[in-house]
């Protein structure tokens, strides 16, 4: 198992702040899925909610750069994020 830390795009407080909602490895983000993931920390954590952590949310589940998702991914993140 990767600790949450170690995805690409995230950083030691995102991924302390996945950590407490029971994201602690790269599999549980993945087996959960960015959008639910997002979904939690944009609920525990509204101050932060903008689009550029979603695009992190999400590229770290895929393993891609958050700069280099594809559009129609980022229209899906921007989507979910106005839920």
């Amino acid at each position: 198992m990767t600790p949450i830390e170690e995805a690409r795009n995230l950083g030691p407080v995102t991924g302390a702040e996945l950590r407490a909602l029971g994201i602690a490895t790269i599999e549980r983000l993945r087996e959960l899925g960015w959008q639910e993931a997002w979904a939690l920390w944009r609920e525990r954590f509204p101050e932060r909610a903008h689009l550029i952590a979603g695009y992190a949310i999400a590229g770290a589940a895929e393993d891609a750069d958050w700069r280099k998702l594809p559009d129609w991914l980022k229209r899906e993140v921007g989507r979910a994020r106005r839920r």
